[in-house]
């Protein structure tokens, strides 16, 4: 079971590779937005996407996602070297 404060995308990762060949041949390196199975938009940035969401969605959750043929995985070396905590 999820913690009250632990947000999970489940849907929106599967509605994004549901389409995810389609978006990259039309939007590749863009951002997009979905909420659920909606997909809410393609973006020039992160920020115009975040504006965006938050004018259509409200202030509640929803997946920002660069889309991209293969998977960045994000680093935060201020975690490995102990300069920044992470609730568990």
């Amino acid at each position: 079971m999820n913690k009250p404060d632990e947000v999970r995308f489940n849907r929106e990762e599967a509605a994004y590779k549901k389409q995810k060949s389609e978006l990259l041949k039309l939007c590749e390196g863009k951002f997009v937005v979905f909420k659920g199975d909606e997909f809410g938009g393609v973006f020039d940035s992160p920020s115009s996407a975040y504006a965006a969401g938050i004018e259509h969605y409200g202030n509640s959750s929803f997946l920002i996602k660069q889309v991209l043929r293969e998977e960045r995985i994000e680093q935060m070396p201020a975690l490995h070297l102990g300069l920044m905590y992470a609730r568990s």
